[in-house]
């Protein structure tokens, strides 16, 4: 069973109130009951088991009766993605979410064929309710942010910590990145399937962005985007 978030203001104590969306889903589809164990996500971020006492018209009333601190993840990590065809973007956003990622910023650069012009607000609500339904499934301890579409020099001005832009053709290593920067925060941008322009990542050295390399293999564009937060997420979750 997929945990349910409580927000602050149904939080009382050991008694919590599960509503809207969640409650629609505990009550009608999971057919919860009086008596049964739900998991639940606290505003802190700790992890409950709670026994339902009470199913409303609109709300479910649970006691805690186990509890769990969050788990962390090592790594404060924004993903830069630039836009992808079709839903190809909301597997980014789904599969970045499971990963640990932080934070999934949609990206348009010289390169990106997708326009969302007119349509920035609806696709964002989209990606929000994919984030969502993403930590549920996977229990991590929040429900990461999506930001709204950015073009690529309102992203290289934004990116906090360790900023790194992603290049087939040459670069450091995640290792060797990691073996040179001290912080557990970082921004990593990742282009769309041409890749990044030699302007762009003229730009993003000039701001100070770091280039890492993936290897000697060409990613598709949304492979990309997932193996390289999962490498570096491992590689900050390394002890010294």
């Amino acid at each position: 069973m997929p945990q349910y978030f409580v927000h602050p203001e149904d939080l009382d104590g050991a008694l919590c109130r599960v509503r809207g969306e969640d409650f629609h889903h505990l009550a009608r589809v999971r057919r919860a009951a009086p008596g049964d164990e739900v998991e639940l996500r606290l505003p802190d971020g700790s992890a409950v088991a709670a026994r339902v006492l009470s199913i409303g018209a609109e709300a479910l009333t649970a006691e805690i009766i186990d509890k769990k601190p969050p788990s962390v993840v090592p790594l404060n990590l924004t993903l830069y993605a630039s836009l992808l065809k079709g839903k190809l973007f909301d597997l980014v956003v789904r599969k970045a979410v499971e990963l640990g990622v932080m934070r999934v910023v949609p990206m348009i650069t010289e390169r990106t064929v997708v326009d969302v012009d007119g349509k920035e607000d609806r696709r964002r609500e989209r990606w929000s309710r994919i984030a969502a339904e993403a930590a549920k499934q996977c229990m991590r301890p929040d429900v990461p942010g999506v930001h709204g579409v950015l073009g690529f020099g309102e992203a290289l001005d934004e990116g906090a910590g360790v900023r790194i832009i992603a290049h087939p053709d040459c670069g450091d290593s995640a290792r060797e990145i990691r073996a040179s920067e001290a912080g557990c925060e970082a921004a990593l941008m990742v282009g769309p399937e041409g890749g990044f322009s030699g302007r762009e990542l003229s730009a993003a050295k000039a701001k100070g962005w770091r280039v890492m390399s993936f290897g000697s293999t060409q990613l598709r564009a949304e492979t990309a985007a997932l193996v390289l937060p999962a490498i570096l997420i491992y590689e900050w979750s390394l002890t010294e």
